[in-house]
């Protein structure tokens, strides 16, 4: 086990499956304890009792001010503080511009931005009074490329991008960094089924320089290191973690 984060105590939102989980098992192999915080109870259980006793979980919707703010306090109170937050949660709908549903172009923005700023906040509040900590959001590689049929997950990862720069700068003179992730594609249980296709695999891989997609590991390793004392003087940063897809867009 490294030791990164020996000592240091956290959430991860989102910690039920996928991205989320992986982060949680990567900070916990780098020395932290970790709260997963989601809204599937069953999904939650079933993480802690893989982690082990370095792992807590903590029910909430990161949609309500009141649930965040009681899923903050808990994990404070649980871990005995709160060193960093990774907001992972985060929802993503698939249909046409012209064909968009407007509650799930809300439920989007409400979910991948609102969610975020908010755990962000509940968060900060704490590390102000401990004198710092680390706040990192899962932003994507859509929110500097588009991808057709995902106009609200687009501009909510656009959204995050923004939101983090701007929590950078209002937060870095209180000793916490805010950084962004943006992930390109990834294969977890949830989007496994995208990979079964052949077609689709072949074009996935066409657009990536280093020749494969994303297994959660690969978006853990610089998380933890955007948490860790290593990343104290980094602010403001979105890291696309995407095997150079953005960087590839040239000809």
């Amino acid at each position: 086990m490294s030791e990164e984060l020996t000592g240091r105590r956290g959430i991860v939102t989102g910690g039920g499956g996928g991205i989320g989980l992986g982060v949680a098992r990567a900070m916990i192999e780098a020395g932290a304890r970790v709260a997963l915080l989601d809204r599937e109870g069953d999904g939650l259980q079933r993480g802690v009792e893989e982690l082990g006793d370095r792992a807590i979980a903590v029910t909430a919707d990161v949609t309500d001010p009141a649930q965040v703010g009681a899923a903050v306090e808990r994990v404070r109170s649980e871990l005995g503080g709160l060193d960093f937050v990774v907001n992972c949660a985060g929802v993503r709908y698939e249909a046409s511009f012209l064909d968009h549903d407007l509650d799930m172009w809300r439920k989007t923005l409400d979910v991948n931005v609102i969610g975020s700023f908010l755990c962000s906040q509940a968060a900060a509040r704490v590390m102000l009074e401990a004198g710092g900590g680390k706040i990192v959001n899962i932003a994507s590689f859509a929110g500097e490329l588009a991808l057709r049929n995902r106009v609200a997950y687009c501009a909510s990862k656009a959204a995050v991008i923004g939101l983090t720069k701007a929590t950078a700068l209002e937060l870095a003179e209180h000793g916490i960094n805010c950084n962004a992730i943006a992930p390109g594609v990834t294969e977890t249980p949830l989007t496994a089924h995208y990979f079964q296709d052949e077609e689709r695999r072949a074009a996935v891989v066409s657009n990536i320089p280093s020749g494969h997609w994303a297994m959660p590991p690969d978006i853990a390793g610089p998380i933890v290191f955007l948490c860790s004392a290593a990343a104290d003087y980094v602010h403001g940063v979105t890291l696309f973690v995407d095997g150079g897809w953005v960087a590839g867009k040239g000809y």
